[in-house]
C-alpha cells in the first residue's frame, strides 16, 4: 500500500471535529486525543492546548499503570486497559483506549453515579468504535 492508499490515522488527519461533537454531549466538557506516549493529536476547541498536553502526559502514564497491574486481575501480560475512572467531586474524567496506540480522555461535569456520565460513556465508546481505524496513530520512532 503506497503512502496516498494508506488508511487515514489520527496522527496525519484532524480529528477536532470529532471531538467537538463529543464534547456537545450532555454533560461532557472537554475531550483530547493523544498517542498512549502522551502526544496530543486533537483536542476539542474551548480545551486550552496546555491542559490538553498535561492531560495526555498524565492520562498516557495511567495506561502504563493500568498494564502493570493488569496481572492483579488477572489478565495476559501487556493488556491494555479499555476505560479508566477518575471520580472526582462534582466531575469524572473517563480515560478509553482508542484506536492502535491511541487513548481518548472525556471530562464529565457530574458525579460518577450520575446519567451524564453513562450517557459521555456511551457516546465516546460509540465514537471509538465507529472511527477506530482512523483514531490510530502509528509507531513512532526515534530518528536519528
Amino acid at each position: 500500500m503506497t503512502e496516498q492508499q494508506q488508511q487515514p490515522t489520527a496522527d496525519t488527519h484532524d480529528m477536532t471535529w470529532m471531538l467537538d461533537r463529543l464534547a456537545t454531549s450532555r454533560g461532557v466538557a472537554h475531550a483530547v486525543l493523544f498517542t498512549s506516549d502522551g502526544l496530543v493529536l486533537a483536542h476539542s476547541k474551548d480545551l486550552h492546548r496546555d491542559v490538553a498536553d498535561r492531560t495526555a502526559a498524565s492520562s498516557s502514564s495511567l495506561f502504563a499503570l493500568g498494564r502493570g497491574v493488569g496481572e492483579f486481575a488477572p489478565t495476559p501480560n501487556g493488556t491494555t486497559p479499555r476505560k479508566i475512572i477518575i471520580d472526582l467531586p462534582e466531575a469524572c474524567v473517563l480515560v478509553f483506549a482508542a484506536g492502535h496506540n491511541t487513548v481518548l480522555a472525556v471530562s464529565v461535569s457530574a458525579e460518577m453515579t450520575t446519567s451524564e456520565v453513562a450517557v459521555a460513556s456511551a457516546e465516546t465508546i460509540k465514537a471509538i468504535k465507529g472511527l477506530a481505524p482512523a483514531l490510530a496513530a502509528r509507531e513512532r520512532t526515534p530518528t536519528s
